[in-house]
Parts: structure tokens; C-alpha cells; sequence
């Protein structure tokens, strides 16, 4: 890849659509099982460290007359130039169509031609990004590829490793040629709760946890020891003696070592996994830092094990403008001035399409952002003059046991969405109260107004919410 295309040289390439938009599609393009159908649609880039993911952002239905249906399906020239014409600022064109067979589907001989010698020219040419080629089989799974510029009028199609619909469920459809892996002895007991299927989904999926330390680092063990393959640690602190009592796998050697968090977990994860080969990214950095973000739009789901308002903040936007779900839970903890335990809650709650935002559920107040972002937070002085109940959310007043029930939660979400099971999962956000011993499940949804529920599918640009660092000198 050239880099002036919205793409990288060395990228894997995915695919997302929110699960509205799947259902439209869905809706447009079975028509039986003797024909296909086509549509165009629009699309926006997103680019991580590691993959490019062209985000599908709106779809634009043909007219009458625009296309012949007859049996298979062409598109008219005048349908072309209208929605070159209509298109967004920024955006890029894709070309949807549906096959009569299941599964990941192959290219016949007229998708090519439609595709690379009809399409890429004029859609480069008009939008300095490659035509989007999807391809819909009849059990809803999908293919993609694009097609990139190598030379000019010379196009080279680019497979998709990876096509994700994501809402209450993220459903992925996987190329061929990254087949599930083989179940090992070792994870036999887990399978039998959620069978292969649900578990070769489970361990094919990339997973980024925001945060190693007293939660991280136990879903870090979690994930690897249920079998995940795909695993990224992001966090720049380094480990603490107060962290010991409250992060896995943490010693005393490791302290004194300076060990960071993520030095810990990765070498915990790696201990404890059993799948037979483990795709471990380790990412030393801030999530609020762009090597940070661009590791986490590198990752299909994301857990957020951190306890400060301004990177949850920043994942919220992530779950909704690029489309990577995120799992999130927190502690509330307050004591009386003797030391005594009052009230202690805990929260788990996934977001992202079809799922309430963490400002509309009450998660997350704006409010405590901008104390973060205005360094607040860390000021000894400001926060002795709050009051008791706001010392309380940032108080960060926690326990091992707190810990263990929080990322058994996440984890649990997590499986609940990679696989449907909402009987694993719950069917919403979660809160528990230690006293008297009570799980509330909520299913609030986004205000109408919400700006993140807005920001849906639209690849937007976080940087200007990432931490402004000096510059050297």
C-alpha cells in the first residue's frame, strides 16, 4: 500500500458495520434463493497500529432502473455516478452484494471485473481511497476485500482478514485461511459449558484490557487461561509495593525489579494460557497516549480495567465511532471515618451499538472528566475539599476480593457477547450491592441527544481527547 490511501504498508485489513446497518442489508439483499441483489454503501477508515478497518457508515440503496436483476445482478452506470456524487466528505465507496451460499464466499469472474475494472479506477480517482468489495452468503456471514493502487490504472485486491457486525452481539466472520484452532486437552472442562463453536469464536477474537493492574490483571489471567489466543496489554505504570495485595501474579522480586504492570501480566498470561499458541501484544503505553489508542483500534473487543474518568471517557468514543465494543465495570467503596466499610458496589456494564453509553447509564459523569483532564484529580488539596460522597468515587478504595468478582463479571460480559450467551453473560448492565447481597440488572439506553450514540460508525478522529505531552527542550 502506497500510505496516501487511508491505509498502511504491513496492515491486516477487517471490516465493521454496526448491527442496524447489518440488518438493513440483510433486509435489501435476500431476495430468495434464486437471486442476488446489490447496493453501494459508504464507508470510513480507521487505522490502528497493526490493522486498517474500513468502518461501514451509511448506505445508499439503489433506485428503479439502477440495476438488473436476473438471477445474478449488475449495476447501471447511472447509479455509479450518482452516489459518487453524493458522497460524504471523506468517506470511501463499497460495493455490497449477495451470494446464494453460506459462509465466507469466494469471487466469481464478474465480481472481479465489477470490482477491479469497473469500480477501483473511478472510485480512486474520486475518493483517493479503494472501492470496498463485501459479499453477503445466506447464513449472514460476510467477505470483503479491497482493491489497492499498486501502479497507476493497476489495482490489487487486498483480502479482509476479518468481517465484524457489531450490537448487543459482535458476530465475526473469519477468512478461511485463519481457521478455529484446535481445542486442547486442557480446556476441555470449558467447552463443555459453551461448546467448540462458541469457543472458537471466543479464542479468535482480539482482546485489548486497558489497565493491568488490581482488575487487568486478573481478566489478563482469565482470558488466557479460558483459551483466548489473541491478547493485548495496554498500560504504562510501573508496579508498586501498595499494588501488591491487588495484582496477579505480582512479587516482592517484581517491585524491586521495577517491573511495569504489563511486564507482570504478560509474563502471568503466559504461564497460565492454554491454547497452544498465543498471540500476546504487550503495549507499555497510556491509553491516552496515540501508540495506546492506535493498539486499541487494533483489537476486535476491548475490557477497560482502569478507574479514572478521562481514558473511560476516551473508550466510550472508541465503542461507538470505530466500533469496538468495550467491557467496563467499577468499585465504589466508602468507609466511615474509623475505617469501617458503609456501602460497597460494584458495576459491570458493556458499550458500544444497541448498548447504552457510560454518560446516558450514569457510569461516568462529564463532570469528573474535565476534574481529570484539568489534573484535578491528582491534587491533594482539591480533593481533601470535596465531600464525603465525591471522595468516595475517587477515593480507588479496593480489595483483592472486590477485584475478583469485578473481572469475573467483565469476563463473563465478554463471553455474553462474543457468543450470544446472554445466560452467561446477562442480559444487561450489572450492579451489585455488597450489603445485603443484591445484583440489579439495568437496560438503560442513550438519551436521544447522546453525542456517542451519534457518533456511530463514524471513524472520528480521538486524537484531540489523548493527553497533550510537552515538547522535548
Amino acid at each position: 500500500m502506497n500510505g496516501d490511501d487511508g491505509f498502511a504498508e504491513r496492515q491486516t485489513l477487517s471490516v465493521a458495520m454496526a448491527a442496524e446497518l447489518d440488518e438493513a442489508l440483510s433486509q435489501h439483499l435476500d431476495k430468495g434463493p434464486t437471486q442476488e441483489d446489490l447496493t453501494f454503501a459508504y464507508w470510513r477508515p480507521s487505522a490502528g497500529h497493526n490493522r486498517s478497518t474500513a468502518v461501514l457508515c451509511e448506505v445508499a440503496l439503489p433506485q428503479d432502473g439502477e440495476r438488473v436483476l436476473q438471477g445474478n445482478v449488475a449495476f447501471q452506470p447511472e447509479y455509479l455516478r450518482r452516489v459518487l456524487s453524493d458522497l460524504p466528505e471523506g468517506a470511501g465507496l463499497a460495493l455490497l452484494h449477495s451470494h446464494l451460499g453460506p459462509g465466507w464466499q469466494g469471487m466469481s469472474e464478474d465480481d472481479i471485473v465489477a470490482e477491479q475494472d469497473r469500480l477501483a479506477g473511478p472510485v480512486w480517482g474520486r475518493t483517493g481511497l479503494p472501492v470496498l468489495g463485501l459479499t453477503r452468503g445466506t447464513d449472514g456471514a460476510w467477505s470483503a476485500r479491497c482493491w489497492r493502487r499498486v501502479a497507476p490504472h493497476s489495482f490489487e485486491r487486498w483480502d479482509a482478514d476479518s468481517v465484524r457486525v457489531v450490537g448487543r452481539r459482535l458476530r465475526i466472520t473469519w477468512h478461511p485461511s485463519i481457521p478455529p484452532p484446535t481445542i486442547p486437552g486442557s480446556q476441555q472442562a470449558t467447552v463443555s459449558v459453551w461448546g467448540a463453536e462458541a469457543q472458537a469464536d471466543l479464542a479468535r477474537t482480539r482482546v485489548g484490557i486497558v489497565g493491568l493492574g488490581s482488575v487487568g490483571s486478573i481478566v489478563a489471567e482469565a482470558l488466557a487461561r479460558v483459551g483466548f489466543t489473541a491478547v493485548t496489554l495496554i498500560d504504562f505504570d510501573v508496579l508498586e509495593e501498595r499494588n501488591r495485595d491487588r495484582t496477579a501474579g505480582a512479587s516482592a522480586a517484581d517491585v524491586a525489579a521495577g517491573l511495569s504492570k504489563v511486564q507482570v501480566a504478560a509474563r502471568n498470561v503466559s504461564e497460565a494460557g492454554t491454547a497452544p499458541d498465543l498471540g500476546l501484544r504487550v503495549v507499555p503505553e497510556d491509553v491516552l497516549d496515540l501508540p495506546g489508542l492506535k493498539a486499541a483500534l487494533d483489537c476486535d473487543a476491548l475490557i477497560c480495567c482502569v478507574d479514572r474518568p478521562w481514558p473511560r471517557f476516551l473508550l466510550n468514543g472508541v465503542a461507538y465511532s470505530h466500533l469496538i465494543p468495550v467491557v467496563d465495570g467499577g468499585i465504589a467503596a466508602r468507609v466511615t471515618a474509623d475505617g469501617r466499610p458503609l456501602h460497597i458496589d460494584w458495576r459491570i456494564h458493556t458499550i458500544g451499538p444497541e448498548n447504552a453509553c457510560l454518560i446516558c447509564q450514569d457510569a461516568l459523569r462529564r463532570s469528573d472528566v474535565a476534574l481529570d483532564m484539568e489534573g484535578k484529580l491528582d491534587d491533594p488539596d482539591y480533593i481533601a475539599g470535596l465531600s464525603e460522597e465525591e471522595k468516595a468515587r475517587f477515593s480507588r478504595r479496593n480489595v483483592f476480593p472486590f477485584s475478583l468478582s469485578v473481572a469475573a463479571h467483565e469476563v463473563l460480559q465478554l463471553v455474553g457477547l462474543l457468543t450470544g450467551m446472554q445466560r452467561v453473560g446477562g442480559k444487561g448492565p450489572q450492579t451489585y450491592h455488597a450489603y445485603p447481597g443484591v445484583m440489579e440488572v439495568l437496560e438503560p439506553q442513550c438519551a436521544a441527544s447522546c453525542e456517542f450514540a451519534a457518533l456511530t460508525a463514524s471513524a472520528r478522529d480521538l486524537s484531540g481527547n489523548l493527553r497533550k505531552r510537552k515538547a522535548p527542550g
